[in-house]
């Protein structure tokens, strides 16, 4: 399974626990679109 080249966290591993080892595993394409899934595209407001 895909892992981020970074901190070496594993997709399955962030799908399991929720919890992201760096900022660039946000950059993997399968946490890409559970990201998307989970918040249908809506974007952060400041």
């Amino acid at each position: 399974m895909e892992e981020c080249p970074i901190c070496h966290t594993s997709v399955e591993e962030i799908l399991e626990t929720g919890f992201v080892g760096c900022q660039f595993c946000y950059d993997l394409p399968e946490i890409k679109k559970a990201v998307d899934k989970m918040y249908g595209g809506k974007k952060h407001k400041e």
